[in-house]
C-alpha cells in the first residue's frame, strides 16, 4: 500500500498513547471504507455520519470519522501533513461511495417523494395499512443512506428528494395526521349533497364525520338514540360510491336478523347495491359450509336459551349431582356458597349492610329470613342435618328487671331446647400478645359485648343451655365443623335426603339461578378458549377461594357432561370457533375488505377472533364498528365489554411503532331523549369510571321534571302504575305511547289489558328491559325498582365467579345492572317514572333520590323523614297503624326496628335538631322541643306524674330522661296542641 492508503502512527506518541487507552495504530482506506488497526471502531462507508476530520488529542494530531449512533473512530499521533493528504482521499472516497448510494437509491427516493407529496390532497383516506408500507420503504431507503451528506456531491433537487422523505420519516404519525385532516376537510365539503340525502335526514356533523373516517379499525360510539344505523347505511354507501370498495367486499355483521335484513333492505333502497348483511352465526355457518361442503349440526338449544337452562339444568340433577363426591359439594354449594360471603366487616355502615341483607333476601332452607350470611349457613346446616329448629324465638325462661325488652336468641333446637347464639366478634391480636374481641367499625362494641355477658349469665342463671358461635371461626374455616362438635353431647345427626334439599331449592328459584350463573359462565369459557386450569390459577387469587374452588369443581363435571350431550352437533360457540379455525388456516379466503359490525358492545372473544382472523386476510382490510359500551347488557350471552373498552389493542392496526392505531368517533347527539333524560343518564352510567366518557347532545330541552320516583306501600304497586298512568294521560293526544319496562317478565302488570281499555288515548306496552333495547317511546315506567333479589338491580347476574373466565374483571357493583337501568331510561323521549317500594326501594333509586344532580323528583307521598335512624342510619319511615296517629319506623324493621314518636304539635312530622342549636328540635311545623338531657335522638314533652306535669322523653320508657317544666307563659296554645318554646337560658 502507498502512504496515502496507509496512515500509522510514530512509536513515541504510539506507547504513550497506548498506555491511556488509545489502541489504534494505524489507519487504512479501502474501496468500503476505513479499517482502524487495532481499535474498536472499524469505520466502512456507510456507517459515516460525517466527513472525517483532523483534530487533537492531547496535543498530538488525529483524524476522526463520526459514525452512527454518536460513535465516534480515531487515530492519534500522525503528522499533520500525513493525516491531512489522509483524510482529503478518505472523504473524496466517501462523497464517490455517497454518489453511488445515492444514485441506488434516487428511483425509490423519486417514487416515496410523490407518495409523500400526495398527502398534501389525499384522494383517499391515510390510513394506517396504506401508509405502512410506504414508512417501512422510507426507513429502509434512509438507513441506507449517510446520516450526513457530502457537500456539493448532490444538486439542491437530490437534497430536496432526501429531506422530503427523511421528514415523513421521522414524524410519520405528524404527517399522517395531517393528511387526515386535510383528507376530511376536502371530503366532507365534496361529499355534501351525499349526506344530505342518503338518509331521510340529513346525516349531523359527527354522524358524516364516521363516515369518511376510514381508519384501519374505527370505532364509532353510538349512545342511546343517535342515529347508528344511518351511519352504517351511509357507510355502506360511501365506499361504493367513492369506488373504494365493492359491493362483495362488504360485509355487514349483525347480532340479530331483523337487524341485519333491515340494513341491508336500507342500503340496497338508498345506494341501490346489495352487500353481504349477515349474522355472527350465518357467518359461521356460511364458512363451515364452504370449507367442509356441508353445514355443521346445530344442536336444538343452540338458539333457545329456555332449551339451554333446561339442558343445564338436568344435566346438574340428574348427572353431576350422582357423580361421586359432588353430590355433597353441590349441596354444600346452595347451603355455603349460593352467596358470595359478606359480613358487618364489609361495608361502612351498618345501613348499607343491612342494604345488602335485605337485597339477598337471606333465606333459609327452612324458609326464614334471617340477618346474617353465618346465620343463613348455620340454619342450613342445621336443615340438612334434620335438627329442627326455630329462629329467634321468644326465650322461655324469666327475664331479670334489668332486660330492654323481650329476649329472643338467635336458634332454639325444638327437640333438645338448646339455644344457639351466634355472635359477631372476630379475633384481633394486640401489641403484647394477647388476643382481644372486635366488632364491625360501626358497631358498639363496649355493649355489644356487654350484651354477650348478659345473655351467657341469664342462660346460667336459668340453667338453659347455650351453644355459642362466632364470626372468627367462619374466617378461620371452622364455623361448622366446630359447631357440629359443640351440638355432639345434645342431638344425634338425621341427614335429609338429597332429593328432598334439591326439591327445596328448586321451590325457591335458587336452582334455575345457579342455572343461569353457569350457562354465562359456559358461553364465555367456550368462548374465549378457556381451560379449567387457567380458571383454577385465577381462583386461587380470588377474595372468597374456597368459594371459587367449589364452583370450579361442579363447573368442570358440568362443561364433560355438557359435551358429550352434545355428541356430534355443537353450539353457537362451538361454530364461531370452528369458522374461526377456518379463516385462520386459510381454509377459508375472505373476500371482504371493509367489515362493519352493528351493536358492537356485544361483542364476545369468540367472535373477535374470527372478525380479526378476517381482518388479517388482507393487509388493506378494515373494520368499523358501531356501538356503545353505556348499553352492554348481554353478558349472559358472551359478550365481553372489555373488548370495546380495549378496542385499538384488540383490532387496531400498526404504524410507527404503534400496534393499536385505531379511530373513535362520538355521535353525541340524541333524537330521542330531553336533556332532563339525557344528562341525568350519562351521569347514572359514568359513575362507573370503567364507561367510557362521552358527550351527549340532548334532543330537546324542557323545564317540566323528566324522572320522578313515585313511591308505593306494600300492596299497593297497581294503585300507583294507575296514577302514574292518568298523570300521563291529562292532555295526551291519543296513541301517546308509554313503555312499561321491567327486570324481569313476573314485573308484567295482571291488569294490563283493564289498564289499557282505562287510558284509550296511551299506548300501552310491557317488555322486559333488554327486550326494549333499540325501541322508544313518549314516556317509559320502570316497574318495581325494588331492593331484592329479583328487583332492579337484580342481585343474581353480577357474581364475581365470572372474573374466573373474563378476561378483565368488572370491579364496580352492579356494573352490567347499571348499564341495563341506563337503557331503561334512555327509551323515553319526554319522561321517565320510577315505580318503587318505599319499603325497601332499589339502590338506584336511593341514587337518584339523594343525588341532585339527577333532578329527580319524589312523588307519591313518600313519607321519608328528613332525619335518620339513630341506631343504623337507615331511613325513617312514616307509618298509620289502624288504630290511628303516625309514628316513624326505620326501614330495616326486621334487622333494626328502631321507632320514633312523630311530633306532638302537628301529629305527622318529625322533629329534628336545629344545625344552629343542638339543645333543641324543630319540627316542619314550627313547633319546637327540648332535647332529651339523656338520649341522643328524643325530645322532651310534657307528662302528667304523681308529683305533678313536668317535661319526659317522648321515647319513654325506653329512654326516661325528664326536665322541669318551665314557666306556664313560655307555652302558647295552638288548637288542641301545646308547642312548648324555649327561651334563652331556661333549662
Amino acid at each position: 500500500m502507498t502512504a496515502q492508503q496507509q496512515l500509522k502512527r510514530g512509536a513515541w506518541p504510539g506507547a504513550f498513547l497506548r498506555s491511556l487507552g488509545h489502541a489504534s495504530w494505524a489507519a487504512e482506506q479501502t474501496a468500503a471504507g476505513i479499517n482502524f488497526l487495532g481499535g474498536r471502531h472499524q469505520a466502512p462507508f456507510s456507517s459515516w455520519a460525517g466527513p472525517a476530520q483532523i483534530t487533537s488529542t492531547l496535543g498530538f494530531t488525529t483524524i476522526e470519522v463520526p459514525l452512527a449512533g454518536g460513535r465516534v473512530a480515531r487515530l492519534a499521533g500522525v503528522t499533520t501533513h500525513d493525516a491531512a493528504s489522509f483524510i482529503a482521499a478518505a472523504n473524496e472516497a466517501f462523497r464517490a461511495h455517497f454518489l453511488r448510494q445515492f444514485q441506488a437509491a434516487q428511483n425509490e427516493l423519486g417514487s416515496l417523494s410523490e407518495a409523500i407529496a400526495r398527502l398534501d390532497r389525499p384522494r383517499r383516506y391515510p390510513a394506517a395499512c396504506l401508509l405502512a408500507p410506504f414508512l417501512a420503504r422510507a426507513t429502509a431507503v434512509i438507513e441506507s443512506l449517510p446520516e450526513t451528506i457530502p457537500v456539493g456531491v448532490l444538486s439542491e433537487d437530490q437534497h430536496n428528494l432526501i429531506e422530503t422523505v427523511r421528514t415523513f420519516q421521522s414524524n410519520p404519525e405528524g404527517a399522517r395526521r395531517a393528511a387526515i385532516q386535510r383528507f376530511v376537510d376536502s371530503d366532507l365539503a365534496e361529499m355534501k349533497g351525499f349526506f344530505d340525502t342518503i338518509e331521510k335526514n340529513p346525516l349531523t356533523p359527527e354522524q358524516r364525520l364516521a363516515v369518511v373516517t376510514d381508519e384501519d379499525a374505527t370505532l364509532v360510539l353510538a349512545g342511546a338514540g343517535s342515529g347508528k344505523t344511518s351511519v352504517i347505511v351511509a357507510k355502506a354507501a360511501y365506499l361504493v360510491e367513492r369506488g373504494i370498495r365493492k359491493p362483495n367486499e362488504i360485509l355487514l355483521l349483525a347480532f340479530g336478523k331483523d337487524a341485519a335484513s333491515e340494513m341491508a333492505e336500507r342500503i340496497k333502497e338508498r345506494a341501490g347495491v346489495e352487500v353481504d348483511a349477515l349474522t355472527f352465526h350465518a357467518l359461521g355457518n356460511r364458512i363451515i359450509r364452504e370449507v367442509e361442503g356441508t353445514g355443521p349440526a346445530l344442536a336444538n338449544h343452540a338458539s333457545d336459551d329456555a332449551k339451554f337452562r333446561a339442558l343445564l339444568r338436568d344435566i346438574l340433577l340428574n348427572e353431576v349431582a350422582s357423580k361421586a363426591g359432588l353430590g355433597k359439594l353441590l349441596l354444600d354449594w346452595f347451603s355455603e356458597f349460593y352467596w358470595p360471603y359478606k359480613s358487618e366487616w364489609d361495608f361502612k355502615t351498618q345501613d348499607s349492610y343491612f342494604q345488602w341483607v335485605e337485597a339477598h333476601e337471606l333465606r333459609t332452607l327452612n324458609g326464614d329470613r334471617v340477618r346474617s350470611f353465618e346465620e343463613w349457613e348455620i340454619a342450613n346446616w342445621l336443615y340438612r342435618n334434620g335438627i329442627a329448629h326455630e329462629y329467634e324465638p321468644l326465650y322461655e325462661g324469666p327475664l331479670p328487671e334489668d332486660a330492654r325488652g323481650a329476649y329472643k336468641p338467635d336458634f332454639r333446637l325444638t327437640e333438645s331446647g338448646i339455644y344457639i347464639e351466634h355472635f359477631g366478634v372476630r379475633k384481633a391480636r394486640q401489641a403484647d400478645g394477647s388476643v382481644r374481641l372486635t366488632t364491625a367499625p360501626y358497631i358498639d362494641h363496649e355493649r355489644y359485648l356487654a350484651d354477650m355477658e348478659w345473655k351467657r349469665k341469664l342462660h346460667k342463671a336459668n340453667g338453659t343451655a347455650l351453644i355459642e358461635t362466632f364470626s372468627y371461626e367462619k374466617v378461620e374455616g371452622k364455623l361448622l365443623d366446630n359447631l357440629k362438635e359443640k351440638l355432639a353431647p345434645y342431638v344425634a345427626l338425621k341427614p335429609i335426603a338429597s332429593d328432598q334439599v334439591f326439591s327445596t331449592l328448586a321451590a325457591m328459584g335458587q336452582v334455575d339461578a345457579f342455572t343461569q350463573t353457569l350457562g354465562t359462565f359456559l358461553r364465555h369459557f367456550k368462548s374465549a378458549g378457556g381451560t379449567i386450569a387457567h380458571c383454577e390459577a385465577r381462583a386461587a387469587a380470588s377474595a372468597d377461594v374456597p368459594r371459587s374452588r367449589s364452583f370450579l369443581k361442579i363447573f368442570d363435571a358440568l362443561i364433560e357432561a355438557y359435551e358429550a350431550r352434545l355428541g356430534d352437533t355443537i353450539d353457537f360457540e362451538d361454530m364461531i370457533v370452528r369458522a374461526t379455525a377456518h379463516v385462520e388456516n386459510g381454509r377459508y379466503q375472505s373476500p371482504y375488505r371493509h367489515i362493519l359490525v352493528d351493536e358492537f358492545q356485544d361483542i364476545s372473544e369468540g367472535r373477535a377472533r374470527l372478525l380479526r382472523a378476517l381482518k388479517a386476510q388482507h393487509e388493506d382490510a378494515r373494520l368499523f364498528a358501531v356501538g356503545d359500551d353505556w348499553q352492554s347488557i348481554y353478558r349472559f350471552t358472551g359478550a365481553d365489554i372489555h373488548l370495546m373498552r380495549n378496542f385499538g389493542a384488540a383490532f387496531g392496526g400498526s404504524f410507527a411503532g404503534n400496534d393499536a392505531v385505531h379511530s373513535t368517533i362520538d355521535l353525541g347527539r340524541t333524537f330521542r331523549s330531553v336533556d332532563k333524560i339525557a344528562h341525568p343518564a350519562r351521569r347514572f352510567v359514568l359513575r362507573n369510571p370503567a364507561q367510557i366518557n362521552k358527550t351527549v347532545f340532548p334532543a330537546a330541552t324542557t323545564t317540566a321534571p323528566a324522572i320522578m320516583i313515585a313511591y308505593y306501600k306494600w300492596g299497593q304497586e297497581g294503585d300507583a302504575l294507575r296514577a302514574a298512568l292518568d298523570r300521563l294521560s291529562i292532555g295526551a293526544p291519543s296513541g301517546t305511547s308509554v313503555l312499561l319496562l321491567g327486570r324481569y317478565h313476573h314485573a308484567r302488570p295482571q291488569s294490563l289489558s283493564a289498564l289499557t281499555e282505562q287510558f284509550p288515548t296511551l299506548s300501552l306496552r310491557f317488555m322486559t328491559v333488554h327486550a326494549s333495547k333499540g325501541l322508544e317511546g313518549d314516556h317509559v315506567i320502570i316497574l318495581r325498582a325494588v331492593g331484592d333479589t329479583m328487583g332492579f338491580p337484580s342481585e343474581i347476574v353480577d357474581d364475581p365467579l365470572l372474573d374466573l373466565v373474563l378476561p378483565t374483571p368488572e370491579n364496580f357493583e352492579h356494573a352490567e345492572e347499571r348499564r341495563l337501568f341506563y337503557v331503561a331510561l334512555t327509551r323515553a323521549r319526554q319522561s321517565v317514572t320510577i315505580l318503587a317500594d318505599r319499603e325497601k326501594p332499589s339502590s338506584f333509586v336511593r341514587e337518584l333520590a339523594d343525588i341532585p344532580d339527577y333532578q329527580a323528583i319524589e312523588i307519591g307521598e313518600p313519607g321519608i323523614a328528613e332525619r335518620r335512624c339513630q341506631a343504623c342510619g337507615g331511613r325513617m319511615l312514616a307509618q298509620s297503624p289502624k288504630s290511628g296517629g303516625t309514628y316513624f319506623a326505620c326501614e330495616h324493621r326486621l334487622l333494626c326496628g328502631d321507632t320514633l314518636k312523630a311530633c306532638t304539635a302537628c301529629g305527622n312530622g318529625l322533629p329534628v335538631k336545629r344545625m344552629t342549636d343542638q339543645d333543641s328540635f324543630l319540627c316542619g311545623c314550627g313547633a319546637a322541643f327540648p332535647a332529651c338531657p339523656s338520649c341522643s335522638e328524643g325530645w322532651l314533652v310534657e307528662r302528667r306524674g304523681r308529683n305533678g306535669t313536668f317535661l319526659g322523653c317522648v321515647n319513654y320508657p325506653a329512654c326516661k330522661g325528664t326536665q322541669n317544666l318551665p314557666d306556664r307563659e313560655l307555652y302558647r296554645t295552638k288548637g288542641r296542641a301545646r308547642k312548648p318554646v324555649r327561651q334563652r337560658g331556661t333549662d
